[in-house]
């Protein structure tokens, strides 16, 4: 167990989840990982609307999965392929602000934490936002995949019971705004 609210060195990366598999907001997102996150790692899960030329021009520039048409089967995708021990999924065209990652390192007890930022005033996991979502890969492989067969709020809040289950903690992040 790790001692809570000091930072701690983890090994971070990034998932870009790119819903309408525009590569230009999938580019601002790189650029600003590269620019504020020098040598992390990152990937981008584009939709099944993503033609091939869309796959090849992305892949120029990182490593790009083609998931389904909902963002639960990209989030189970990019976990899949998570480039690091803990990662954040980012949607595509958010320009990120720097030391995220040493922030939510202060809030880490132990690999079962799943942390988020307060967006609007959510402060539940079901009604938050994805964009943020910061998660340990094992602890997202133990969970197992959201179902995609629901509306969205309907398979977090099911994949959340999931991990309710098996021990993990949902923690919503004060002051985290992404950009």
């Amino acid at each position: 167990m790790q001692k809570l609210y000091t930072h701690k060195n983890l090994s971070c990366g990034f998932v870009i989840l790119c819903a309408d598999h525009n590569i230009k907001l999938a580019h601002i997102t790189i650029k600003s990982i590269k620019a504020k996150y020098w040598g992390l790692p990152y990937i981008c899960v584009l939709d099944d609307s993503a033609n091939d030329q869309d796959m090849r021009e992305i892949s120029n520039i990182c490593q790009a999965y083609r998931g389904k048409g909902t963002y639960s089967s990209l989030i189970n995708l990019g976990m899949q392929y998570a480039p690091a021990d803990w990662n954040f999924l980012i949607m595509a065209g958010t320009s990120l602000r720097s030391k995220l990652d040493q922030k939510f390192s202060y809030f880490i007890d132990n690999d079962k934490d799943i942390l988020f930022p307060i967006v609007d005033r959510k402060y539940n996991f079901v009604e938050g936002t994805l964009n943020g979502l910061f998660i340990n890969k094992k602890t997202y492989q133990e969970i197992g995949n959201m179902a995609d067969n629901n509306p969205l709020e309907i398979c977090k809040l099911m994949w959340a019971l999931d991990a309710l289950d098996k021990g993990c903690r949902f923690k919503a992040i004060a002051n985290s705004k992404l950009c």
